[in-house]
């Protein structure tokens, strides 16, 4: 787990580096900088997620953590599409142990501002599962997890973005048991 936590970190911020340096194709929208470019941020949050459906007993919200990249990809006026790039930390709390799952999750937004600073957010996410401790329950995860984020935000100013989204999974997250992966998310992007 830990090589390749440390594999993903390094691509991650290679990855952000060279998206940064790139030349910016120009748009036709007038939110964010006001210049209509793609933009490419970084960004955290906190994840409250839980397992729903059948062989989930006495099991209570977890509280995890989202970090990673974002551009902003302008389509027509007022429409973007936001591709992110997140390591996520979910998973569900019992009686006495945590659930513990590491995820790799690519959500692919789209995203329609209704104001200058307010946007609706809905789209399809892929979760790659890195790793966790299913083995100290006895369980065997499945590596890969498709869901359904809806959610909005609020434009603060030209680099920042705070947002909230709530995901679904709609693939079973556990070979022998009819779970899915559901989170809520608060987060914060920042655009260079």
């Amino acid at each position: 787990m830990n090589r390749a936590f440390f594999s993903f970190v390094f691509f991650l911020v290679l990855t952000i580096s060279t998206l940064s340096a790139q030349t910016v194709i120009k748009g036709t929208s007038l939110v964010g900088n006001g210049s209509g470019d793609i933009l490419f941020g970084a960004k955290a949050g906190l994840v409250v997620s839980d397992l729903r459906g059948d062989g989930i007993v006495d099991n209570t919200p977890h509280i995890g953590f989202q970090v990673g990249g974002i551009a902003e990809i302008p389509i027509a006026e007022d429409i973007y599409l936001d591709p992110e790039l997140l390591l996520t930390l979910q998973g569900t709390r019992g009686i006495g142990d945590n659930l513990n799952l590491f995820y790799v999750n690519i959500p692919v937004m789209g995203k329609y501002h209704i104001t200058d600073e307010i946007a609706v957010e809905l789209g399809p996410q892929l979760g790659v599962l890195l790793g966790g401790n299913y083995d100290d329950f006895n369980i065997d995860a499945k590596t890969i997890d498709v869901g359904l984020g809806i959610g909005g935000g609020y434009r603060l100013d030209s680099n920042i973005y705070l947002q909230l989204r709530f995901n679904t999974g709609f693939i079973k997250v556990f070979e022998n048991l009819d779970t899915y992966n559901i989170a809520a998310q608060i987060g914060a992007s920042y655009f260079f």
